[in-house]
């Protein structure tokens, strides 16, 4: 046995199967970061305006509202990596439009109006993204089995985390002398490089015969699945609660440079920082030697965002954000790895890209806190519309970790 056959945090990776879904994961996942920095600054670039950073959230947020049902119902019809390859191909044409769009200064500050098209192309974004997510989630545990289904998710965490310390910090620099056309060009290749990697995952699992004769049906019998099962009931809800008040301060960093006086590239470092701290913490879930405790970990995991958020809204300094930032990603890496797990583990495999449909809806649910935070901008500033959230919270943390023991106690 060979020393990295002996390290517990890669053990996912010995699967050749799902080091192509991996490898895919991961260009996805860093075109998917340097998109969420570079569109946001575009935006506020040619508006200046936070409300508007707003209306770009919710356009994203509209096609998981209503559609995520449907697509998780989908994904458990019919092969999940079809999907996921129409959706890529989709991802790649959004990101190479707005490229040509920016070179042939359609795009502009001195073209009043064009930022519209912008929040057309994230509502677009949005559609990819119900086809992709369910059945990407889904999938994993078919890859790698329930016994490494956590490790399997850190690690996908740890390895796009990675990247995401490079993608905003080089389109910060890149944003800040070439202007913002090679951050989208650089996207659709990135997107591209996931397609094809995802050409070399198997199809998994199989065709749904158990599944009744229409849509509406399947997504009824979900629901039905859902109550019946409060584990998961419970999981989805904490999901909402802490996407819902930690995720305003992803849509409105832009207007954080005004209040930290930086420019694009410090402001790509310290996303640099929070990815740094998503990755130690991805690494400490990945090596968990059992499955145990995990409830417990996704808890104070929002407690440590919440407290780190809190602080970074109202500090000034940029040297203190760049602590700050690591704990946001300490706190990040437990809210996108341990609900997957968990829902994956307490799912039954005919539910379970409808289940995973569900975590999406749910995020689709919170993006009404980030537009509800960009509204209030105006009215109290940034750093009380975000704080103040994050201190609510902080709050609920507490409140779960005293008084919800069901949630404490999942494994």
């Amino acid at each position: 046995m060979s020393f990295f056959d002996k390290i517990k945090a890669i053990e996912s990776l010995r699967n050749a199967d799902f080091r192509m879904f991996f490898l895919s994961r991961l260009f996805d996942s860093l075109s998917m970061n340097i998109r969420q920095f570079s569109l946001s600054l575009l935006v506020y670039y040619l508006t200046g305006s936070a409300a508007w950073l707003g209306y770009l959230t919710l356009a994203r947020a509209i096609p998981l509202l209503f559609f995520s049902p449907i697509t998780g119902a989908l994904a458990d019809r019919f092969e999940k990596k079809t999907l996921i390859i129409w959706a890529s191909v989709a991802d790649v044409t959004i990101a190479a439009t707005i490229g040509v769009s920016l070179t042939t200064g359609y795009l502009s500050p001195a073209n009043h109006g064009s930022w519209i098209f912008l929040v057309f192309m994230s509502f677009c974004d949005g559609i990819s993204t119900i086809f992709k997510g369910p059945s990407t989630d889904a999938m994993v545990i078919e890859i790698v089995g329930e016994k490494l289904i956590t490790n399997a998710i850190a690690l996908n965490m740890a390895g796009q985390n990675t990247l995401r310390l490079l993608g905003p910090v080089l389109a910060g620099v890149a944003i800040d002398r070439w202007g913002y056309e090679p951050s989208y060009y650089t996207m659709a290749v990135l997107y591209a490089l996931s397609l094809f990697f995802m050409l070399f995952v198997p199809y998994t699992g199989k065709r749904n015969n158990r599944i009744g004769g229409n849509i509406v049906g399947d997504i009824r019998d979900v629901f039905v699945y859902i109550k019946k099962e409060p584990n998961i009931l419970y999981i989805l809800i904490v999901v909402l609660c802490m996407v819902f008040f930690s995720m305003p301060y992803m849509a409105l960093l832009p207007v954080f440079q005004d209040v930290l006086h930086i420019g694009a590239t410090k402001l790509g470092f310290l996303q640099f920082m929070s990815g740094l701290g998503s990755i130690t913490g991805s690494v400490f879930l990945a090596s968990m030697p059992t499955n145990k405790k995990r409830g417990l970990l996704l808890i104070l995991g929002g407690l440590v965002l919440g407290v780190s958020l809190v602080g970074f809204s109202f500090n000034t300094v940029w040297g203190v954000a760049i602590g700050l930032m690591v704990g946001i990603g300490l706190g990040q890496s437990s809210r996108m790895t341990l609900p997957v797990a968990l829902l994956q583990t307490y799912t039954k495999p005919e539910y379970r890209a409808r289940v995973m449909s569900f975590y999406g809806l749910n995020i689709g649910l919170s993006s009404f806190g980030s537009f509800f935070a960009a509204m209030l901008v105006a009215a109290i500033g940034v750093q009380w519309s975000v704080g103040g959230m994050a201190l609510i919270m902080v709050g609920l943390s507490v409140a779960a970790l005293l008084f919800v023991p069901r949630l404490r106690k999942l494994d």
